[in-house]
């Protein structure tokens, strides 16, 4: 999945009541089965009840409330196998995950986009306890990656494809040169401002728009660590290096395909991040506006099994 999922209330609206009278009886049949956990059944059908739920919103690409439901299931699942013990933390954890999915769809319901990172504590919580890898928090980011920047009545002219190129190849050598001088002296803003003065001109000119909108995303990186509401790590440098090699692949050419992926994944990293920024000046306001930032990351009221 690269984009976030566009969410059809009237769909939601259709589903939702069954969704709900099955998550009902789920939350019963454990509630039985807490009482007498010698009796199994009554978690097999607890189980059966998270499985049709997974596979109704798998349908309807509620992906992370689908990611919740089939983890409470995995969990229930591993009980079930005799892979760990029915504790109370165990219990604790699959209440939860039967009494939260109602709400989250509450909140789809009402407009909230499915963002499955607000869900990663509660997620991590189920599988940790069924001894399962982690989830990274990239790994469930995932903004719209339609977005495009607006274009104002200023705007520069595109250069066509075979112009683009050979600009963009003779910015190169000083992208290099001033990326290298700041990995030098990071603390030194000057360098960031020259890269963003060449991000810029990369931006307005790029005759493709994912290269248009990988420049943009670049932009707004730049400018929430130059403003230094986002600190300087090795993480982040690695994003900078990460956007000159990606600029050494549009001035190679080569796989579209292949150049679309590795732009996106990138556009992905940087727009991470400047969600961690704890302020925004200009630039990257503007991009945490566009991309919705604030309601797909962590550290709002809507975050679940914190």
């Amino acid at each position: 999945m690269s984009t976030l999922s566009k969410i059809d209330p009237s769909t939601l609206g259709w589903v939702k009541t069954e969704i709900d009278e099955t998550l009902k009886q789920a939350r019963l049949a454990l509630e039985t089965y807490t009482e007498n956990t010698a009796d199994e059944s009554t978690l097999r059908f607890c189980a059966t009840y998270l499985h049709q739920v997974f596979g109704t919103l798998q349908m309807v690409e509620l992906d992370g409330a689908a990611l919740l439901a089939r983890e409470t299931e995995a969990l229930a699942e591993s009980v079930l196998n005799g892979k760990i013990e029915p504790e109370a933390s165990v219990i604790d954890a699959l209440i939860r995950g039967i009494l939260t999915l109602p709400d989250y769809l509450a909140r789809l319901q009402a407009g909230q986009p499915d963002a499955p990172l607000r869900l990663l504590p509660l997620l991590n919580e189920l599988r940790a306890l069924r001894g399962a890898e982690l989830l990274n928090q990239l790994d469930l980011f995932h903004p719209d990656l339609d977005v495009r920047p607006p274009h104002g009545e200023n705007a520069a002219v595109r250069l066509s494809e075979d112009d683009y190129l050979h600009a963009a190849r003779s910015l190169r050598p000083a992208f290099q040169a001033i990326l290298l001088n700041w990995l030098r002296d990071t603390g030194n803003r000057r360098y960031l401002d020259e890269l963003a003065s060449l991000i810029e001109r990369l931006q307005q000119q790029a005759p493709q728009p994912l290269v248009e909108q990988l420049f943009w995303v670049a932009r707004g990186y730049l400018d929430a660590l130059a403003s230094g509401a986002l600190a300087i790590n090795n993480d982040r440098k690695t994003l900078l290096a990460r956007l000159e090699q990606q600029l050494k692949k549009i001035v190679n050419g080569g796989d579209h395909g292949l150049l679309r992926n590795t732009s996106e994944a990138l556009v992905r990293s940087m727009l991470f991040e400047v969600g961690q920024a704890h302020s925004a000046t200009r630039h990257a306001a503007e991009i945490r506006r566009a991309f919705a930032l604030d309601a797909l990351l962590p550290g709002g009221e809507e975050d679940y099994g914190l």
